[in-house]
């Protein structure tokens, strides 16, 4: 089977593009020999360890290298890249990691494949709320047309296949693949105490990923006299300023660390002792996952598709989303007890190798392609 993954990558990689490209490792892996892999990205891609992996692997790439254009050239350059690729035949199957990618590439896609597949990471309507009007209008609109163009979707959680269904009625095109983790980059977990109980947030800097929330709960427990926390941020967005400022208004200074945006994310996930999900809207929770695959404990919000990674006290602690309080009290519940942090991050462990592998993701949507090319 031949398959085109179409991630852009224009400035960077988003978590939706970095879980297509796991499952393409998944697809390398489990299917070796009989499934045929070439995506078509920007060089920007290549800073992930992914894409490093997946050429290992053996997949082709096909690399736009003009990303500094304007987005109406960009998207026009890559769908002529992808046309380029009918020189070795047509695909089986062209699988976009974002709708914004379907929606502007779809006329060169239909052309270069027998079916067209995508894979859904969030709700432009909860992500755009803060965004210009048109804006908002642009992204819903692209939303919903991709799911009407795509021949079959593939929701990232079960929340966000509810989701889909309720919005576009679809039901029968759209199917739950949960995202994968490369549990092989966060599997080793070993880390040394440096004599601080070491919390940690990686995200996007934007206020639905509930930055803030962390912040605010940190300062609970310090004024509990809770002693050594630290907490480390790694990620960046619109919301760094807003938050370095609260975090000096909230006197964190020397509690807090503001790493920006970091290729080696393991590193961190490997060094902490609690890894915080504090989001107000999440389809999935990536970094949840990607602990457990660490083995380390996790506090979410009980929103989105958190829930199908944690289960409450057996793969992380859950709180009500908003609540700063509760979640502070389930950090000191964690605190406390490195004989429950043990626990809940062998648990987890298991659950990510078990459930949420490059290859048992690949396992789920190779049953999609088949079932999209035999309609």
């Amino acid at each position: 089977m031949r398959v085109a993954a179409v991630i852009p990558a224009k400035g960077g990689v988003t978590g939706a593009s970095l879980a297509v490209a796991h499952i393409m490792l998944g697809l390398l892996s489990r299917f070796r020999g009989k499934v045929d892999v070439t995506l078509v990205t920007s060089p920007e891609a290549l800073n992930y360890p992914v894409f490093r992996r997946l050429r290992e692997k053996g997949a082709k790439f096909a690399l736009f290298r003009l990303s500094g254009l304007p987005s109406s050239f960009y998207w026009f350059f890559l769908g002529v890249l992808l046309l380029s690729l009918l020189r070795h035949g047509q695909f089986h199957v062209c699988h976009f990691s974002t709708p914004k990618a379907l929606f502007y590439l779809w006329p060169f896609a239909k052309i270069v494949s027998h079916r067209i597949i995508l894979s859904l990471e969030g709700y432009p309507p909860y992500e755009l709320s803060d965004a210009r009007p048109i804006q908002r209008m642009i992204g819903i609109l692209a939303w919903r047309f991709s799911i009407e163009l795509a021949d079959h979707v593939a929701a990232c959680s079960e929340w966000m296949r509810k989701v889909a269904v309720k919005d576009s009625g679809h039901a029968g095109k759209i199917s739950t693949v949960h995202n994968p983790v490369d549990v092989e980059r966060f599997a080793e977990a070993a880390s040394k105490s440096n004599g601080h109980f070491r919390l940690l947030v990686v995200a996007r800097l934007h206020r639905v990923k509930g930055v803030d929330l962390a912040l605010r709960a940190l300062r609970n427990l310090l004024d509990r006299n809770t002693r050594g926390v630290m907490l480390t941020i790694v990620g960046d967005g619109p919301e760094r300023a807003r938050l370095k400022k609260l975090a000096r208004e909230l006197e964190l200074d020397e509690y807090v660390r503001f790493e920006g945006v970091r290729y080696d994310v393991e590193d961190f996930v490997k060094q902490a002792d609690v890894v915080l999900v504090p989001s107000r809207y999440e389809p999935f929770g990536m970094v949840a996952a990607e602990a457990g695959a660490a083995g380390k404990p996790v506090v979410a919000s009980k929103t989105g598709g958190l829930p199908e990674i944690v289960e409450d006290g057996v793969t992380g602690l859950l709180f009500e989303t908003e609540n700063v309080v509760m979640l502070a009290e389930k950090i000191s519940q964690l605190l406390k007890s490195e004989e429950d942090r043990k626990f809940i991050g062998l648990n987890a462990s298991k659950k990510i190798f078990a459930c949420f592998s490059p290859e048992a993701a690949a396992e789920k949507m190779f049953r999609v392609y088949l079932y999209a090319l035999r309609q």
